[in-house]
């Protein structure tokens, strides 16, 4: 393996590409919801059809996330990244062109099969172009593009689809796009020579059937009332037998396997990957809680909506320097500040619940919202430098791969649970108000009589709107639950061993590399 750390301006190319493209694909998974009413109305697509934008581009980054290590040994990590991100790129200014309904679904489906492998890519680059001793300072920057993505995707989305036009969502990536794929292309360079690994033929077709059905399941499952749809059924039937097969398959059947799924027998890997599930599946179920209140029950605008959101990105991103600096102290144990921040995470999302009510307003929910991003910046980063640093470096890109899967599948869960657990909620609670609203009761009486008949159909929405409330309010109670559960998974890792030490190098960056005995290079430095 070759030593890819880069100096001066190669570092901030290389980073620089790295963490736009991940900034992009993450953006992309939230900016198309907020203008899909939008979209379904410039090209005719009824409701369910226009759900498949959304599901089709989840289905296919979902498929190719476990692909990825294997198509980055065949291809070569500078290829597969450069190809991954200009082909990202090319599927956004088209599905921005696109005039129709199949041709928008389409385009939206080759674009996630080329952005599903940015996000282990970027986080692999991350790592290798920045020394060991900084790769907390690594992490923490690829956080900030973690976190940052999906929350400006729904403000963006907004203020594109209301000022320009719903198509300017898919043609504000190209410029980005198009300069990430440049920077690599100039300045990436290969960890390992590409490798002509056999493609294992029934193990992609398995897997693609079996996590493709699943999506679809927890995607469209509500809409489609679940187990009273036989299309839900079978496909439910498809991902048990083809997931069930595949399993089987990588591990017994074949020599070559397309993932490796005996990295699992590494503690930190599956740890990992069960905390990431339960906490996607918190921080998305919350990305759909708080638009649903903040836009169904306040009335918010598109924009305001998005700048609630975004309180708690700026935090963490005002909060970065002492994330660093808390990752960084060799005497601190990582899986306690992760801890930390997962608890302090599950007490703002409680305490959003005690503050629902239909008559709050934008001011009610910026501690709440300061607090959660104070939470959010204590978990990502510990986390990731415990897997980094305990995992050994021949099996990390399968590592980074898997743990990435749970957390795409969790973020679907997360949605699918949250929007069916919201929704019985809020039944269950219409049911008993409206059992209280009863002509005995002085108040309704009174209303009936300041308000006159028209005033029972008012009555009816404002308990409506309260059922709304308290179904929301149930399931943010619900996800800050989930999010505690991640705590004793967070002491199942095992305890990094610290960065290593010695004296810190600063580059000149007007110095070239200078060669190395046994290939390679070093950069021209000063001992600090």
């Amino acid at each position: 393996m070759s030593e890819v750390v880069e100096y001066g301006w190669r570092r901030i190319a290389v980073a620089g590409a790295a963490m736009l493209a991940a900034l992009l694909q993450l953006a992309d998974t939230t900016i198309v919801n907020v203008s899909l009413p939008t979209i379904d109305g410039s090209l005719g697509a009824s409701a369910d059809e226009g759900t498949w934008f959304i599901t089709a581009y989840i289905v296919a980054a979902v498929v190719v996330i476990p692909l990825a290590p294997w198509l980055q040994t065949r291809l070569g990590r500078r290829r597969y990244f450069v190809i991954a991100v200009a082909g990202f790129t090319a599927m956004s200014l088209l599905c921005g062109f696109a005039t129709d309904v199949g041709t928008e679904i389409v385009f939206r489906l080759l674009q996630g099969l080329f952005g599903g492998g940015i996000m282990l890519l970027s986080q692999q680059i991350m790592r290798d172009t920045f020394p060991a001793a900084q790769l907390a300072l690594s992490q923490s920057l690829f956080a900030l593009a973690i976190v940052v993505g999906p929350t400006i995707g729904p403000t963006l989305g907004g203020v594109l689809t209301d000022n320009l036009s719903w198509r300017w969502v898919f043609f504000i990536n190209v410029l980005p796009g198009l300069l990430a794929a440049a920077l690599a292309w100039t300045y990436l360079r290969d960890a390992e020579a590409p490798k002509p690994v056999r493609a294992d033929g029934p193990g992609i077709v398995l897997l693609a059937a079996g996590l493709a059905s699943m999506v679809y399941v927890l995607e469209q499952g509500e809409r489609a009332g679940w187990f009273d749809d036989s299309t839900i059924v079978t496909l439910i039937l498809v991902a048990l037998a083809s997931l069930g097969a595949f399993v089987w398959w990588e591990l017994r059947g074949t020599a070559t396997p397309a993932v490796a799924l005996r990295v699992f027998r590494e503690r930190a890997v599956w740890a990992t990957s069960a905390i990431n599930f339960l906490q996607a599946l918190s921080v998305f179920g919350l990305f759909v809680v708080q638009p649903l209140f903040t836009q169904s029950v306040l009335a918010f605008t598109t924009t305001l909506g998005g700048e609630f959101m975004m309180v708690r990105a700026a935090t963490m991103v005002v909060m970065f320097p002492a994330t660093q600096w808390l990752v960084s102290r060799p005497r601190l144990d990582l899986r306690a500040i992760a801890a930390l921040g997962i608890v302090v995470f599950a007490i703002a999302t409680w305490w959003q619940s005690a503050q629902m009510t239909a008559i709050a307003d934008f001011g009610t929910f910026v501690s709440t919202q300061i607090l959660g991003g104070v939470g959010m910046s204590l978990i990502y980063v510990p986390l990731n430098v415990t897997l980094l640093r305990t995992v050994s470096p021949s099996i990390m890109p399968a590592a980074i791969a898997l743990t990435r899967l749970a957390q795409q599948i969790g973020a679907s869960a997360g949605a699918a649970v949250i929007i069916a657990y919201a929704d019985r909620a809020s039944a269950n609670h219409a049911a008993a108000l409206q059992a209280a609203v009863t002509w005995s009761r002085p108040a309704i009486h009174n209303f009936v009589a300041v308000h006159g008949p028209l005033s029972l159909g008012a009555l009816g929405q404002i308990v409506q709107r309260q059922a709304t409330v308290l179904g929301l309010a149930d399931a943010s109670r619900l996800l800050a639950v989930a999010t505690l559960l991640c705590v004793p998974l967070v002491f199942l890792l095992k305890k990094p061993a610290p960065a290593p030490t010695g004296p810190r190098l600063v580059a000149l960056p007007g110095y070239r590399p200078l060669p190395m005995a046994g290939g390679g290079s070093r950069e021209r430095a000063k001992v600090a």
